[in-house]
């Protein structure tokens, strides 16, 4: 009997890990959009998700059963990973995919839309098979997403929190507009780079380049929880509602805390000092007219201005934590007003409008690399910041209170010209896909360069093309004959990095052989899966 009974059970067994492996063998997923019961105008949403026993190399759209184009793919939804979270395999992590089609690309009347899914194992699966209807004459309002704040839960802001996102629209976006408890409180700038719009919009270009900003000043707004939505407007006065989050404010003194960035020098940049061997380097602060100086830049603003009793009182520039200069040393140097605080920064008061001091948010400070090495500072790896109080007596690191690595070297000792440059593309935590130029500029003072060396992670990529014009660099440095020829760039393959976080360096090759980072810039890959 009990053989009868074991014998039972282990059948049993056997027929759910069977059925298990055959439902682990099956293509899964689901058409969220277009819906079937709604007229299609303007840009046709095509949105949903796959799951598959194998990695999922490609999603193609159809439409009337002709190939339209490939979707976006690896796009996180984490309704679906919640509801299948014994899925196997890694490909699980990232399910969703989405595009669009121009509905004026066919006539009014019934159309049919698919998407196929290929998988490694070399099946295709159809997918959500329906016919929808186009009428182009109506309207469509605009479409977007907020991704900052998210939906996880009520989002916690102090001083000011950014609203990014995305939104567009076939007429063109007018404006997108920041509302909290249905005012508005300002308009966001728009028509920043989102490169992962455009590969899931390839029907509207003006997609590559619809990711909007605004930094919302909550000092404008009572401490409590508050409605914020964003609301986009087309060129036709079309507007509709993108998103809406909830948001708690709690502002005290100690956490309106200044801030701000250094735009100038980049982490791990050679920085080269001249005059290193005694002299004059023992006056405090240094003012060497003679010496070489790098300039550190960069723009600072106070989260109390609203109050008026916020405003930046002083910045500081330190060296391993020791202070060098301080807008104590505010004054006329080098043809120009330089270690102060105030200077011009009118691109800072694109993003920040409704900061007073936003025009002159700016400081300048003269790091003077020989006259440190002269006092006793040692070559080689250093940590600079920028930091910067109010009158309250809070004050904040710039850019984090880690600051940024960079390598001090004294230009007689090896005999070299120093180096300036800088990384234009990508920009800071861009997100990039497919073939990527990547630009900048770079120059030894009034000396020739062999070549620019391209690294990323570490490992040497390949030489960049160099003598491209940089009128704009040349208007920075007059006096430096080599700046009008400094552009440099660089064609990337992105598909061959992972879908992470990268870094990428710049290193200027000189005659003599002698190579000198210059900048490092972070950025992201978010390319499709590869066939």
């Amino acid at each position: 009997m009990w053989r009868w009974v074991t014998r039972g059970l282990v059948l049993t067994l056997l027929t759910a890990l069977c059925a298990s492996t055959l439902h682990a063998q099956q293509v899964i997923g689901a058409l969220d959009y277009p819906d079937p019961a709604a007229v299609q105008s303007g840009m046709v949403l095509v949105k949903g998700w796959v799951l598959a026993p194998n990695a999922v190399t490609r999603i193609e759209l159809f439409v009337d059963d002709q190939f339209r184009h490939r979707l976006n793919q690896d796009l996180p939804r984490i309704d679906v990973v919640e509801t299948h979270p014994d899925w196997p395999g890694i490909q699980s992590a990232r399910p969703g995919f989405q595009t669009g089609f121009t509905a004026s690309l066919y006539s009014n009347g019934p159309h049919t839309v698919e998407v196929r899914v290929y998988t490694s194992d070399g099946k295709m699966t159809p997918l959500g098979r329906r016919t929808v209807n186009v009428d182009n004459s109506i309207n469509q309002s605009p479409f977007g997403s907020v991704d900052i704040p998210d939906l996880g839960a009520t989002y916690n802001a102090s001083g000011a929190f950014p609203v990014l996102g995305w939104a567009v629209d076939t007429d063109g976006i007018a404006r997108v507009d920041v509302l909290i408890d249905e005012t508005v409180m300002q308009s966001a700038i728009y028509s920043d780079a989102r490169p992962d719009v455009g590969n899931s919009f390839p029907d509207l270009p003006a997609a590559q380049f619809s990711g909007f900003i605004a930094n919302v000043e909550t000092t404008r707004i009572q401490d409590g929880v508050h409605q914020l939505a964003v609301r986009a407007v087309d060129r036709f006065g079309v507007s509709k509602e993108i998103g809406r989050r909830t948001v708690q404010v709690f502002n005290s003194n100690e956490n309106l805390r200044p801030f701000g960035y250094v735009d100038e020098p980049k982490r791990d940049a050679t920085l080269f000092g001249t005059l290193c061997d005694g002299g004059d380097g023992g006056f405090s602060p240094p003012i060497r007219p003679n010496a070489y100086i790098t300039p550190v830049r960069g723009w600072a603003l106070d989260l109390g201005t609203r109050t008026d009793i916020g405003h930046v009182s002083y910045a500081e520039l330190l060296v391993d934590g020791v202070k060098y200069l301080s807008t104590d040393n505010c004054g006329f140097l080098f043809g120009g007003f330089a270690n102060c605080y105030g200077m011009p920064r009118y691109d800072v008061q694109r993003y920040y409008p409704t900061y007073f001091d936003a025009p002159r948010a700016g400081f300048l400070f003269t790091l003077d690399v020989g006259a440190l090495i002269n006092l006793g500072v040692r070559q080689g790896p250093h940590v600079l910041k920028v930091r910067v109080g109010d009158q309250q007596q809070t004050f904040s690191d710039l850019p984090t209170r880690d600051g940024i690595p960079v390598f001090f070297k004294c230009s007689e000792t090896v005999n070299e010209v120093p180096v300036r440059g800088f990384i234009d593309i990508p920009a800071s935590f861009d997100y990039v896909s497919g073939n990527v130029v990547f630009q900048g500029w770079a120059f030894k003072d009034n000396a020739s360069i062999l070549g620019v060396d391209i690294i990323i992670d570490g490992l040497f990529i390949g030489q960049a093309q160099i003598g491209f014009p940089r009128t704009d660099v040349q208007q920075q440095y007059p006096h430096v004959f080599t700046s009008l020829l400094s552009g440099w760039r660089f064609t990337m393959d992105t598909t061959k990095l992972s879908n992470s976080r990268h870094r990428v360096t710049a290193r200027v090759v000189d005659l003599n052989g002698n190579r000198n980072e210059v900048a490092s810039q972070d950025f992201y890959v978010q390319n499709n899966s590869i066939p």
